[in-house]
């Protein structure tokens, strides 16, 4: 694990990326100082004044404790006895989810449990909501980032 900051350059261009594939508007004024945590030569977690980012290959998602980000994405609530499988890797499959929100296949979808709520898991829509209500089962959502992940475990070694 190798730890550096990015430059101006790359950061620009990191958020550039951010504003054509992200539903949201964020406020980049204070972007100078983004840690980047290198996991390996294809994932890094970065880390921006108020914002983390997981870079998979040229994929770009939220970082799980980005709760205020990810609360802005397309949401699916699983119910409990989905998330012990969720937080271990495993997609998000159909009859595990109790709602959602609307979204479209190839659309970045957060996951969070149905009792209090909690982000639990980040992920690429596989097929359109419409498509997923009439399914009874199969998978709906590719899980890319979850709690206990190389991510978050690189975070919470950075942060304490």
């Amino acid at each position: 694990m190798r730890i550096y900051t990015l430059s101006k350059r790359d950061t620009r261009a990191i958020i550039n990326d951010i504003a054509k594939t992200w539903p949201v508007n964020l406020d980049f004024t204070n972007f100078s100082q983004v840690k980047v945590i290198e996991i390996d030569t294809r994932k890094n977690l970065l880390l921006f004044p108020d914002l983390g980012v997981v870079k998979v290959g040229d994929l770009l998602l939220p970082f799980l404790k980005s709760t205020e980000t990810l609360s802005k994405f397309p949401h699916i609530e699983v119910d409990l006895g989905a998330v012990p499988h969720i937080c271990n890797g495993a997609d998000v499959m159909r009859p595990g989810i109790v709602k959602s929100e609307s979204f479209r296949k190839g659309d970045v979808v957060v996951v969070h449990e149905s009792r209090y709520k909690k982000f639990i898991a980040v992920g690429i829509a596989l097929v359109d909501e419409s498509d997923m209500e009439r399914m009874s089962r199969g998978v709906v959502v590719k899980n890319k980032h979850y709690i206990g992940d190389r991510f978050w475990e690189a975070h919470k070694r950075l942060v304490v």
